[in-house]
């Protein structure tokens, strides 16, 4: 029941939009009664908390074969194919989806222990300031995804990957080395 009621909060989220996220319509795509809802996470605002939550942790496992080697243009790719493949976790997570949605203390530790991994992994690429690199670094890519994601395309979709590899690239070999060669393997 907790699967389906996520399932249907992201059907209706995704479909309808967040004016339309309530804990009846929740209920209704997922065919139970709204005592599912507050039994299973204490109402609407713990139900896309769950959904956030969630999605932090389908992304960390997207990304850690790429973090695991110091890779940030595959991590960066792994971390476009995540976000299109799941728009709606996505937006949660990062895009205000839900208006009058605010993370927790424990949810906003979850999205910083994610944001932790990435500097791990900037750090083993060899940044000489890790921190901020990777900052910069996802600033970059969830730019290119964003737009994407909402549909603005300024030069066109038809040349979105290849700006998006060429913005990743030249990122990622910059704040590796600083000096705009490419980065270390």
């Amino acid at each position: 029941m907790r699967a389906a009621l996520l399932h249907a909060a992201l059907t209706v989220l995704q479909r309808d939009g967040a004016a339309a996220l309530t804990v009846r319509s929740i209920t209704a795509e997922a065919g139970c009664s709204t005592t599912g809802v507050y039994t299973y996470f204490g109402g609407k605002h713990g139900l896309v908390e769950a959904i956030y939550v969630e999605g932090f942790d389908s992304f960390d496992d997207a990304v850690s074969s790429s973090y695991a080697v110091g890779d940030l243009i595959e991590a960066g790719r792994a971390y476009r194919r995540w976000a299109l493949a799941n728009p709606t976790h996505y937006l949660v997570m990062f895009g205000r989806a839900v208006p009058d949605f605010a993370p927790s203390a424990v949810a906003q530790q979850r999205a910083s222990r994610s944001f932790d991994r990435l500097v791990a992994a900037v750090a083993l690429a060899g940044a000489v300031e890790p921190q901020a690199s990777a900052y910069h670094l996802f600033a970059t890519v969830h730019g290119y995804v964003m737009l994407e994601l909402v549909g603005i395309a300024p030069l066109g979709f038809e040349v979105f990957d290849e700006l998006y590899k060429v913005g990743l690239a030249n990122c990622a070999s910059i704040e590796i080395t600083g000096d705009g060669s490419p980065p270390r393997r």
